[in-house]
């Protein structure tokens, strides 16, 4: 059944060969009949990938049995596209199934891909979940930038920890907002706002010489214009992991997550992902403050 699932998942059409295997007696008259387990299969992909893409072939003729009819089809098959293939004594079996086939391939290329309803609502749903984050964002930001704007990173901090998509076993610790900083003395990254990293700052020349376990990743996240992970607490009672983003050529936003379990890599990139248009709307309002 696992293999069946499978072949279930994977494939945009479904042929069955309707051969006659067995012979039934079925109100008082005997037949041939295909077997079980092939109506069976056949019932489950046309549940699944729906009649217009399910088809059955069956022989042009049957063995010549005294008493036993031709090949009985159940009639609630009769929706179903039915094609025939010849019974030949020579073994040719592409030609005893291209008028077949033909039909066939002209079908799928008309339909072409299947498209699963239930993947398509699940990443409708999703869609739906990173534009109402969206709105949250935008909601809470214009209302308290229309107040004030001198704490607009503030603001942003509050704004991206209610609307951040974690999973269902993680939760936003904190979040930081950090910010150029440059004079005749140094230059450098300096946490500004939200509560991870409070009071921190980094010189830009920090990561000289350190080998990768001892980089300061904020740092390298600006520098490198390139989204990175830490994981900053790692016990067997949480885990702790900081997403650093940079915005711009100024800022980098932190994103302190915690949970019970360790994220693989997998789930790690479906985090990015899943907030991926949030990001893009940060970065478009912020990234040429």
């Amino acid at each position: 059944m696992e293999a069946l699932e499978r072949q279930l998942n994977e494939n945009d059409f479904a042929i069955f060969v309707f051969s006659p295997d067995d012979v039934a007696t079925i109100r008082g008259s005997e037949s041939f009949i295909t077997r079980d387990n092939t109506l069976f299969e056949m019932g489950l992909f046309w549940g699944r990938l729906k009649r217009e893409r399910v088809f059955f072939i069956v022989p042009d003729v049957t063995p010549d049995t005294d008493g036993v009819g031709g090949l009985r089809i159940p009639s609630d098959l009769a929706a179903l596209t039915v094609l025939t293939y010849q019974v030949r004594s020579d073994n040719n079996y592409n030609a005893a199934v291209n008028v077949a086939c033909g039909k066939i391939q002209t079908i799928i290329e008309e339909l072409g891909s299947f498209e699963d309803p239930a993947l398509l609502l699940h990443e409708a749903l999703e869609t739906s979940e990173q534009d109402y984050a969206i709105i949250r964002l935008l909601r809470t930001l214009s209302k308290h930038l229309l107040k004030d704007a001198s704490n607009k990173y503030e603001y942003l901090s509050e704004a991206v920890r209610s609307t951040y998509m974690v999973p269902p076993s993680y939760f936003v610790e904190g979040i930081g907002v950090w910010l150029k900083e440059e004079n005749q003395d140094y230059t450098g990254l300096r946490q500004i706002a939200g509560n991870e990293g409070q009071g921190k700052f980094y010189d830009f020349g920090v990561n000289t010489g350190k080998n990768q376990s001892e980089r300061i990743v904020v740092v390298d996240c600006l520098l490198n214009s390139e989204e990175l992970v830490l994981l900053k607490n790692n016990t067997s009672f949480d885990k702790k992991y900081v997403l650093c983003y940079p915005i711009g050529n100024e800022i980098v936003l932190t994103v302190a997550l915690t949970g019970r379990v360790s994220l693989s890599e997998a789930e790690m990139d479906q985090i990015f992902l899943d907030n991926h248009k949030l990001l893009g709307i940060i970065n478009y309002l912020f990234g040429g403050v």
